[in-house]
């Protein structure tokens, strides 16, 4: 059945809460509506080809602000592997716990890890029905594989570059917001002379420079062959320290041109 209507064919999930069903039944709706106004011979190549952004790079190079930027822009759903692993921290739950002993560590997060959450998120109805932007994964050869074993592979990959030096500074002077996952840099002034928000922000583990080490040298051992892993996809280049709204202006045109067809 799911060959015969593919196109036009959504599993919901129906543990979920009403409201939920509802809310994911309407966004169906309302896709199918404004696909059909803009040409009903391109409806079910639309439907079945939401656009799917891959946002890679060095830790540091502005992947996460730049992927919810562009979500935002294009309503896509945002999905970051380290918000997923700090989700499972949050709940304290078994994989929360082995998570949070591994980053205190240094250790890296096992793919079989990573992978479950990640393809579980990419599964849902949202990011099917909308598109997505991803950051945070993957992060090696094993979990490219995976990727393309989801079937989740990307339209447009926006490869971020950025000097070591760049990267240990931003994470020198930058904070979060534990509350609201936002990301603030100390350097900005208006930061720095917020008493009330500076006494929130916290410095997270993974951005300690002897981590921070240890995931740069990760990349860079991932850098020198993932063009291979995925070359059958278009690959955008971004020199990361340029102006953020210059870099999702520059996103944002790319998206468009590369046409309906590639997603």
């Amino acid at each position: 059945m799911k060959e015969a209507y593919e196109g036009f064919y959504w599993e919901i999930d129906a543990d979920k809460e009403h409201d939920t069903i509802i809310n994911d039944l309407a966004r169906i709706m309302r896709l199918r509506f404004r696909t059909s106004l803009t040409n009903p011979s391109e409806a079910g190549k639309l439907l079945r080809r939401p656009p799917r952004i891959l946002f890679i790079g060095p830790p540091g190079s502005g992947k996460t602000t730049l992927s919810r930027l562009v979500a935002q822009r294009f309503g896509l759903v945002n999905v970051s592997a380290s918000e997923l692993l700090e989700r499972e921290i949050t709940r304290k739950s078994v994989i929360g716990r082995e998570v949070e002993g591994l980053i205190r560590e240094g250790k890296l997060v096992s793919d079989d890890i990573i992978t479950d959450l990640v393809s579980q998120r990419l599964n849902e109805t949202d990011c099917k029905i909308n598109g997505w932007t991803l950051e945070g994964y993957p992060k090696n050869e094993a979990q490219v594989i995976m990727l393309k074993t989801m079937k989740q592979i990307p339209s447009l990959i926006v490869l971020l570059e950025v000097d070591d030096g760049v990267i240990y500074e931003r994470h020198e002077y930058k904070k979060v917001n534990p509350l609201t996952g936002e990301i603030f840099n100390l350097k900005d002034s208006n930061v720095f002379s917020n008493k009330k928000l500076l006494k929130k922000l916290i410095a997270k583990e993974n951005d300690k420079h002897n981590i921070v080490k240890e995931r740069l040298q990760v990349w860079k051992e991932f850098a020198q062959n993932f063009g291979d892993l995925l070359k059958e996809r278009k690959v955008l280049t971004l020199a990361a320290d340029k102006n953020i709204g210059d870099l999702v202006d520059t996103i944002s045109e790319t998206i468009e041109s590369v046409g309906k067809d590639a997603f």
